[in-house]
């Protein structure tokens, strides 16, 4: 277990960010008071910080596991070089609503554009990076990994079963 309690520190310290975030969000100071623009009050810069810093938290998270990984857990080797591209995407979906409510406030119409077209193109670029982490790194992985077991497998398989002829006395047709 110790050697996963750096993944309980982080996920604590997200779920702690959030809560704290939405529960101060919610006092009538923050919620009230005006912090850069009219339009922009304290609660969405609480809200901006603490989604941020979790989000910057997961992150940190899938980039630590892509390391640890075959230490951690052998089996799921294969998977490391997908982490960081899927951490990555899913931060980019999760931080536009984020970003997007304190850029309202500053930018116009073009603006608001240009930002959602410089997300969709990272989030783009993501999902490209996941599809070819897959086939370039993570499906060659598996594919030597279960060529690798596949003949330990069968001996184990064969160990354990007990023949036909000593069970039944007869040879197979």
């Amino acid at each position: 277990m110790k050697q996963w309690s750096w993944m309980v520190q982080h996920v604590v310290a997200i779920a702690l960010a959030l809560i704290l975030g939405f529960l101060l969000g919610q006092i009538p100071l923050f919620s009230e008071t005006p912090l850069g623009s009219p339009k922009l009050r304290a609660a969405h810069w609480l809200q901006f910080f603490s989604v941020g810093g979790a989000l910057f938290l997961l992150w940190r998270i899938g980039q630590r596991l892509a390391i640890e990984l075959p230490t951690l857990c052998p089996r799921m080797m294969f998977l490391g070089p997908m982490i960081v591209p899927v951490t990555t995407l899913m931060v980019l979906v999760a931080s536009h609503p984020v970003c997007g409510q304190i850029l309202r406030a500053f930018v116009g119409k073009t603006g608001k554009g240009i930002f959602n077209w410089l997300f969709i193109l990272g989030m783009v670029s993501a999902a490209l990076w996941v599809i070819l982490a897959w086939f370039l790194k993570a499906a060659p992985m598996l594919q030597a990994w279960e060529k690798a077991s596949e003949p330990a497998l069968k001996g184990d398989r064969e160990s354990r079963e007990p023949s036909y002829v000593a069970t039944t006395g007869e040879e197979p047709a």
